[in-house]
């Protein structure tokens, strides 16, 4: 079975009664993953502390409101899912991320799903926080050959490794890898904005062929009897409703098909400005800062 990040994410009836941790995650709760993995949270973070860091981060991110009630429903939310680990300390709970909640943030970079030309709030973040990753891998891959990993950190990538789900591995190094491809990213934003732009052209040859049907017909025209009649048949007519508001409202339709196509074409245009952005930012390949530093968490 292809076991594909897609696959994983889109099927929740299948996965989550074996893996109740592999969902798919808001923009609030990747940013919660993030700043309690275990090479940042150090023993982990209180609900208060998240908040405070939450907001710094979503002054420069895409995470919706930040408040503390909103921030405690996520954490137990995460928590109950297995992808935060929760324990008692003298001053207060700490969190901090699980190997299970590590592999569900990547599998999450994976999957873009809805229109970024009306809410771009999940790509931008996913953007960001893969760029992230890339920058903090550089800076990890210039310390020392000599700076040895801890024993807890290889630990946990261990347990990365080991995660299955019906029966097969869930974070390879492909997944891994491009998981943490920002380049990859964007790429994939393209082809799905490409199909919105071929949806939108075809949407927009049917409303210019639906109106050149109605052009000259006028229901300011109809009388009596015969407005009627002419009434009935466009309801009774497949699509007999749509072209009454079309009548109504005159271009509109091909109005907005035109906006749709204009739309999808500039932010085609960003997003070969932004991949020319990363790739000139980023000094080192993505692809081998991340496999550079999977071998060095390794010890090979």
């Amino acid at each position: 079975m292809d076991l594909s990040p897609d696959f994983l994410l889109q099927n929740p009836d299948l996965v989550t009664p074996v893996a109740p941790w592999c969902v798919a995650l808001d923009n609030l709760e990747l940013g919660i993953l993030l700043l309690a993995l275990p090479w940042l949270a150090g023993d982990g973070l209180r609900r208060a502390d998240l908040e405070r860091q939450i907001a710094r981060l979503g002054a420069e991110l895409p995470l919706g409101p930040v408040y503390f009630q909103r921030v405690k429903r996520t954490v137990a939310r995460l928590e109950e899912i297995g992808t935060l680990r929760g324990a008692d300390d003298k001053r207060g709970r700490l969190f901090v991320t699980t190997p299970q909640g590590f592999a569900v943030l990547l599998l999450n970079l994976h999957v873009l799903r809805g229109d970024p030309t009306v809410d771009g709030a999940e790509f931008e973040l996913k953007r960001a926080l893969v760029a992230m990753c890339n920058l903090v891998m550089e800076r990890l891959l210039e310390l020392p050959e000599e700076v040895e990993v801890p024993p807890e950190v290889e630990g946990f990538f261990g347990e990365v490794e080991r995660l299955t789900v019906l029966g097969e591995r869930v974070i390879t190094d492909e997944v891994a890898e491009e998981a943490l491809d920002v380049l990859r990213l964007i790429a994939s934003q393209r082809v799905l904005v490409d199909g919105m732009l071929q949806e939108a052209r075809r949407r927009l040859a049917d409303a210019e062929t639906a109106a050149l049907a109605l052009r000259g017909f006028h229901l300011s025209r109809l009388r009596g009897d015969s407005f009627v009649r002419a009434v009935a048949f466009l309801q009774d007519a497949a699509g007999g409703l749509s072209m009454i508001r079309e009548m109504v409202s005159g271009d509109m339709p091909r109005l907005t098909q035109r906006s749709a196509v204009l739309r999808y074409e500039h932010y085609l245009r960003y997003l070969d400005e932004l991949g020319a952005l990363h790739a000139r930012e980023l000094r080192s390949d993505p692809l081998e800062a991340v496999r550079g530093l999977m071998a060095r968490w390794r010890g090979e």
